[in-house]
């Protein structure tokens, strides 16, 4: 086994200003560039206006023990000698699992990969500025260890054991429990009862302000506020009250409060008076000025620092100001003299309005903090203060303070120069995380993952909080709640209403009713009310829901102070110790600790998989590693089978004998917690970066420059015409209002919402709108295997059992596909020769080695295991009261701790009398086996193991089951078969699940040395004990699914935790893998130059080339390749190793990733992506949490209606849904670029029409605006986007690409069509005889013929120009399909024929203000507008081909087109 390398330690940046930070591993995180929205209310307003624009990858990291840091990547193997001869799952040779596959960046610049948009700073400000993190030691460009210190020390050995120092490796009763503790009624040396005033003042001249002890804060003390107050102030205070008179105006307190107990203390008026009137001016002593005056040995000076918040992977500034009282002044002025319009400017540009409004200060000192996440986002927040008069180390981590010296006389929360006394609580909220500044490093920090080293004594545990201390942490972390900040209803309201696009309408509808248009400026301010109102009611339902589901109280029973009182949840705080087992608790408060008893539980709410988790009790060398992995690293699997996770379902508690309840204590609380960061990930998410979204934009940006052309040339036309000045500026106004509608920006969401309408009807929910569009560009498609390509429930197929023969060694038996003729024994105990005590012991392995478990009388578990055990036919009780287990000790003087008969009720597995297949006698003691002990699964060691004992025999067994490749490694050699390997490749690559078994016998027959012995102890010398073959079959949906994105040339991935032989085999099963040939890795020993070598699969001499990956026996030009885990880690670790092309190909030609970690899942799809592949995701588990994030289109395969784990979630379990998201993603899309095209072209029909008539002095009257924009735009806007999906997906996706020559070209030889097809007409006209001229400048009078033949001519472009952008197959069901919209043409067409026939004298007619026409020019008008149609349709598109990309802006369509062209030549 390959050494872990202790002696690489990171080196710092100098200019983060921390200490020298222990080395991790991650890879950087793929970034986009948009803009995310909150449902919060900021001083600021946010950059966009979607909810739900997606999540981000790690608020539920890809597995439950990873929850509070970036992805790192974890092997799923660890090194070990290979018994493969073939290298079935060729292991890493000399290159240990620990080594990144990556390594990021060790000095302060951001990663070129973050693609940071910082605009309020300069990226050379950022990386120079002091770093902090929300996990201690780490910042955006930190390697991780990819392995916790608790996993590397149990797995490798001490030698190789993390260099982090061990806290478990302390004594677990050392001097601290002695000594007086954070957790008790008094600080060491230091009462917390108020203390003297003189003795204070002796304290004073010693030590400086920032070290003045501490207080407690009872609750029932007059002096609950002046207790937080460091006494020294007492004579400043007396001196600053003679100074100032009585009666001006004192600054009041906002959070602290008289408590009630205090009218009942004070004996008069006068002495109440005068307690308040000190109150009042000890706040005084809050504001930034004093702040010298508190820590005159820690300056502020840092006016700027960088904070990495590590569960969303962002990166932002927070940069500290005051107020400028000139720079308000004159904001204030400038609003008023603007009429507001300046006030407008500046909420739409915050970052001007903080450079005018605001100073730069150092950050202890400031007022407020401007914070500019790494998207360009940026967020003002007041500083508040308050008193609090307490260590350092109670409210943040501190490093002078490390737990490193737990066996020292330090006392952790004792007031000394490495830890100061905070008199004064600094502190802001930023996206619900509590920032807190620390004076020691001048910059903020936050104590979301604070941890008291007191933990690791349990004595202290269980002892409870005294009020004092809850006091204290009910300052340092808030109250225990989850509950969003709402915005009212007119906050809602007056941000919509201030929202540009909602300005625009305002300034139209005033411009419009200043023209005296009244109907149409009536018409579409009720349309814009309803809008408003319809926004505000999804906005607010969408709130209120999140709120709803994230708000969580309850009555819970809490120690303290040596009694059990029941409290609301909101007032935990950590170190609350609270019973679990109270029957009406149901979810858990809080992120706790396990301390007694076991639970089983319920964690789909953070992994979408609903398979019940066990829960242990923990003990000292948990807590100590609980504190360690707080303090820098992620949540270990040793420690998460303890940890009981905010949110998670209780399904059953379980008291352990001897006590009366079930234990745990708070560790995080409110936004803290894990289910807190969920929310925040949801309230936050991460931007969308899709190219449509960002042209859109860009394109209204080039309408408008168009707008701002015609209005400067409408003004010179008027100027001419010599209109008054009053008309001019109407009018020019007008063309802005025509050339960038109003209704513009709504179209971009028309598709997507009735596609998520359609897909809601299907099954398949989404959180995030935006990723619609985005799934109509998908190219590549990943699949997990088991779940999702087969079916979730295994059969088993049969069991093959090792059996000795006659040469004294071992050999697998027949493969048995019934139990029954295993063992067809009467009692386990009945055993005749070496073959039938192998048999026995391979029975009893799969009876008892697994973690089911029992609730409400239903057996719950992975279904792995149910179908195992259900397989045996057997029975499992875990309240089996029929017959006692007895423990005998090899010590009689233990019978007073442990007495020698006390009875043991373990699970118990029997026989099931109702198996009428089964001889064994069901009430036999003999065949009673009891569960003593269980070392739970662990994705990392791939196993699980158990201790068990026959109730009739003094007798322990271990059992242990796992990957086989991992059982063959702790297995004693003498037992395995000699076709061990050929065995396994057989059954493999036929498509079979392999579970292997082995066990022995313990050394020791006691229950003590049962429940002592290590987890490596049991783990070692087993004896190979034989196969259980699982039978995985495919689900019916997934050949056709696959067949029809292989015919729509949209590539798919397998990408599993199983064997590769087992997924080479499902695939070409199911169709995935099409090639004839495909070829595995294997680790050269021998070849350095080469490391790795690629054979084909049955035919080992057939090879790649090592340096082209393409074959050497030329006739082989089919072919694919399966990578392992091991093999990912090895290229990816060793990039220096592996030239860009030699990497590209690999991610290129491979279609199998089997043996991946849930991490090296989430860095396939980051690698992908940097080809420039739309990556989507299709998975149903936990260990697909952090690729369905991280993926562009990832697909949730769960019962939850909106899971968090992914964009879309699918109650269709099986992967057809892909199928729909992709169909309904092309529609969407098209229908956007149709409708946002078609809106474009109504803006050029109407500013073509206003055009021309503004060049005679006219023009359209008020009820002809109307009639277009309401009768005719809306309606087929709306009905356009009716269109359904094709049912075929096509080979081509479609363009996302609307600023481009392939859409510009056609869009202007459209818009010069439309004025041929106007001018033409309004030039025949005037030579007409009934030919009416136009009343310059006549508002009120807009009769012309000039007026009628282009309203006429108008009406019908809009609606033909409609039917030519609805474009049907290839991505859109054909047009006449869509009812409704070929019914709302019809309807147009007939409603614009009878207005042409309207009589002129009708009140229709006057209503429209027409003029008389020919009936042959009406004819001529019909003809004609027909025949625009047909131009309209066949022209521009003829062009397209000319302006199309020679060379794609795809990495890896590239690199295919460069190997085409090179085996062309």
């Amino acid at each position: 086994m390959s050494s872990y390398n202790n002696d690489q330690n990171m080196t710092g940046d100098e200019n983060y200003g921390q200490p020298p930070s222990r080395e991790r591993r991650s890879f950087s995180s793929a970034m986009t560039s948009s803009s995310s929205a909150t449902l919060t209310s900021g001083l600021l307003p946010e950059n966009s206006t979607e909810p739900f624009s997606g999540v981000p990858f790690e608020a539920i990291p890809s597995s439950i023990v990873s929850f509070h840091h970036p992805h790192s990547l974890q092997s799923s193997n660890f090194l070990g000698t290979s018994i493969a001869s073939h290298n079935i799952e060729p292991q890493v040779s000399g290159l240990s699992d620990s080594v990144p596959l990556m390594e990021r960046s060790r000095g302060g610049s951001i990663s070129s990969q973050r693609n940071p948009h910082f605009n309020f700073f300069t990226q050379e400000q950022i990386n120079n500025a002091e770093g902090a993190s929300t996990l201690e030691h780490t910042d955006f460009n930190t390697e991780w260890d990819p392995m916790p210190a608790n996993e590397q020390q149990r797995l490798f050995g001490s030698e190789n054991a993390s260099r982090r120092s061990s806290i478990y490796s302390a004594s677990p009763r050392s001097s601290l429990s002695n000594n007086s503790q954070y957790g008790t009624p008094s600080y060491k040396g230091h009462p917390l009862t108020r203390t003297g005033r003189a003795h204070k003042q002796r304290q004073a001249s010693i030590d400086p302000m920032s070290q003045v002890s501490t207080h407690s804060s009872s609750s029932s003390s007059r002096y609950t506020i002046r207790d937080r107050i460091p006494t020294d102030l007492e004579g400043s205070l007396d001196e600053f009250l003679d100074t100032r008179s009585a009666s001006a105006p004192l600054p009041s307190p906002e959070n602290e409060e008289v408590s009630d107990g205090d009218s009942e203390i004070i004996s008069s008026e006068e002495e109440s008076r005068q307690h308040h009137k000190k109150s009042g001016h000890q706040d005084e002593f809050l504001k930034p000025i004093y702040h010298e005056k508190f820590y005159p040995n820690h300056q502020a000076e840092q006016s700027l620092q960088r904070f990495y918040i590590s569960e969303e992977d962002l990166v932002i500034g927070i940069a500290g100001y005051k107020n400028s009282r000139l720079g308000i002044l004159l904001y204030r002025l400038t609003c008023v003299f603007t009429l507001g319009l300046f006030y407008l400017l500046m909420l739409w540009l915050p970052s001007k309005k903080v450079k005018i409004c605001g100073e730069r200060c150092p950050l202890g000192k400031a007022e407020w903090v401007v914070i500019e996440n790494e998207f360009g986002e940026i967020q003002v927040e007041p500083v508040q203060r308050r008193w609090y008069n307490r260590p350092l180390s109670t409210i943040l981590h501190n490093e002078g303070n490390a737990v490193d010296n737990l066996d020292t006389e330090l006392y952790h929360h004792h007031a000394s120069e490495k830890n100061p006394n905070i008199p004064v609580l600094i502190y802001f909220h930023y996206r619900y995380i509590k920032f807190i500044y620390s004076p020691i490093e001048d910059i903020f920090r936050t104590n979301n993952n604070w941890a008291d080293p007191d933990w690791i004594d349990l004595k202290t545990v269980y002892a409870g909080l005294p009020t004092a201390i809850q006091e204290d942490r009910f300052l340092a972390f808030d109250k225990n709640q989850i509950d969003l900040k709402t915005k009212s209803i007119m906050d809602l309201l007056w941000d919509e209403v201030l929202h540009p696009f909602y300005i625009f309408q305002i300034f139209s509808i005033i411009l419009w009713s200043l023209d005296e248009y009244y109907y149409y400026a009536a018409c579409i301010f009720i349309i814009s009310v309803m809008s408003i109102v319809d926004t505000l009611i999804q906005t607010r339902k969408t709130s209120k829901n999140l709120a709803e589901m994230s708000h969580f109280d309850c009555e819970v029973r809490v120690f303290r102070e040596g009694f059990w009182i029941t409290i609301s949840s909101r007032d935990l705080v950590p170190g609350d110790v609270y019973e679990v087992s109270d029957p009406q608790l149901t979810v858990f408060p809080a992120d706790s600790i396990l301390l007694s008893g076991d639970c089983i539980v319920n964690e789909s709410m953070l992994t979408g998989e609903s398979v019940p988790v066990t829960k242990l009790a923990s003990n000292e060398m948990t807590m100590g590693q609980l504190i360690q992995d707080f303090q820098d690293t992620q949540i270990s699997s040793f420690v998460s089978k303890s940890f009981l996770f905010c949110g998670t379902i209780i399904i059953r508690c379980k008291i352990s004998k001897g006590q009366t309840s079930a234990l745990a204590m708070v560790v995080r609380t409110g936004f803290s917690t894990t289910k807190g960061s969920l929310v925040r990930s949801m309230v936050f998410p991460k931007p969308v970066g899709f190219k449509f979204y960002r042209d859109s934009f860009k394109y209204i940006g080039v309408m408008t420059v168009v707008a701002m052309l015609g209005f400067f040339i409408s003004w010179l036309q008027f100027m001419k015409l010599g209109l008054d000045k009053r008309t001019m500026i109407l009018r020019a106004l007008d063309i802005i209002t025509i050339v960038v509608p109003p209704a513009l920006p709504a179209t971009l969401t028309i598709g997507t919402s009735f596609a998520l309408n359609r897909l809601k009807k299907k099954g398949i929910f989404c959180i995030s709108p935006t990723r619609v569009n985005i799934g109509g560009k998908v190219d590549i498609m990943c699949f997990d295997k088991t779940g999702t390509l087969t079916e979730d429930d295994l059969d088993v197929l049969g069991v093959q059992v090792c059996e000795p023969n006659s040469r004294n060694s071992y050999a697998f038996g027949e493969l048995k596909n019934d139990i029954h003729v295993v063992f067809p024994k009467f009692s386990l105990n009945d055993c005749n020769s070496p073959t039938d005590i192998r048999n026995r012991n391979f029975l009893m392995s799969i009876l008892t080695c697994h973690s089911l478990r029992v609730v409400d009388g239903e057996l719950i578990g992975d279904p792995l295991d149910f179908k195992m055990f259900q397989f045996t036919g057997w029975s499992y009780d875990e309240d089996f009261q029929n017959q006692a287990f007895h423990s005998v000790y090899e010590e009689r003087h233990e019978d007073s701790v442990f007495p020698e008969n006390q009875d043991i009720i373990p699970a118990v597995v029997h026989p099931n009398s109702e198996d009428k297949n089964s001889k064994f006698i069901e009430n036999d003691p003999q065949n009673i086996l009891g569960i003593i002990r269980s070392f739970e699964f662990l994705s990392e060691l791939r196993r699980l193991s158990v201790i068990v004992k026959p109730s009739s025999d003094n007798i322990y067994y271990s059992f242990t089951k796992g990957a086989p490749e991992v059982i063959a490694d702790i297995c004693n050699r003498n037992t395995i078969p000699q076709n061990y390997e050929q065995q396994l490749y057989d059954y493999t690559l036929a498509g079979y699940r392999v579970i292997a078994c082995a066990g022995k016998v313990l050394p020791k027959h006691t229950w003590l040395y049962a429940k002592k012995v290590s987890r490596e102890e049991v783990e070692t010398n087993l004896e190979f004990l034989g196969f259980i073959i699982f039978e995985n079959r495919l689900k019916q949906a997934t050949p056709k699914t696959l067949s029809v994105l292989n015919d729509a040339k949209i590539r798919t991935v397998m990408c599993t935790g199983d064997n590769v032989l087992t997924a080479i085999s499902v695939g070409k099963e199911c169709g995935l893998i099409r090639e004839s040939n495909v070829y595995l890795p294997y680790l050269s020993d021998q070849n350095e130059q080469y490391p790795i070598l690629w054979r084909e699969l049955n035919d080992p001499d057939n090879m790649l080339d090592p340096v082209t990956l393409t074959p050497k026996d030329s006739d082989v030009s089919n072919y694919t390749m399966a990578v392992t885990g091991d093999i990912f880690r090895v290229i990816f670790s060793n990039e220096a190793n592996f030239s860009q092309v030699y990497v590209d190909n690999v991610l290129l030609r491979s279609s199998v990733y089997a043996r991946m970690s849930p991490d090296e899942k989430h860095e396939l799809v980051e690698q992908l992506q940097k080809l420039d592949y739309t990556v989507g995701f299709c998975g149903d588990g936990a260990n697909d949490c952090g690729a369905l994030k991280a993926a562009d289109v990832g697909i949730s395969l769960s019962e939850a209606e909106a899971s968090v784990a992914a964009p879309f979630t699918s109650k269709i379990f099986d992967i057809s849904c892909v199928i729909d998201v992709m169909k309904e993603g092309r529609a969407s899309l098209v229908t956007s670029f149709s409708c946002f095209q078609y809106m474009s072209l109504y803006s050029a029909i109407q500013f073509v029409t206003i055009s021309i008539l503004y060049s005679r002095g006219s023009n359209l009257g008020d009820f002809q605006f109307l009639y277009i924009d309401l009768f005719l735009i809306i309606p087929i806007a709306i009905f356009m986007s009716w269109s359904k999906p094709y049912d075929k997906l096509a080979k081509k996706r479609p363009s996302a690409n609307l600023v481009s020559l392939k859409i510009l070209i056609p869009l202007f030889i459209s818009f010069v069509i439309i004025l041929i097809f106007q001018i033409v007409p309004w030039k025949m006209v005037q030579g007409k005889e009934w030919y009416i001229k136009p009343i310059v400048g006549g508002d009120d009078a807009v009769q012309s013929s000039d007026n009628t033949i282009l309203f006429f001519i108008s009406n019908y472009q809009y609606i033909l120009v409609a039917i030519v952008l609805s474009v049907g197959p290839p991505y859109r069901e054909p047009m006449l399909k869509n009812k409704g919209f070929i019914l709302d043409i019809i309807a147009s067409i007939f409603a614009s024929i009878v207005v042409m026939y309207i009589p002129v004298s009708s009140w229709a007619g006057a209503l429209f203000q027409l003029t008389d026409v020919s009936n042959s020019m009406k004819l001529f008008i019909l003809i004609w507008a027909f025949f625009n149609y047909y131009v309209q349709l066949i022209i521009p598109p003829l062009v397209k081909p000319y302006f199309k990309k020679r060379k794609s802006s795809k990495k890896y369509k590239n690199i295919i087109r460069e190997e085409l062209d090179g085996y062309v030549v």
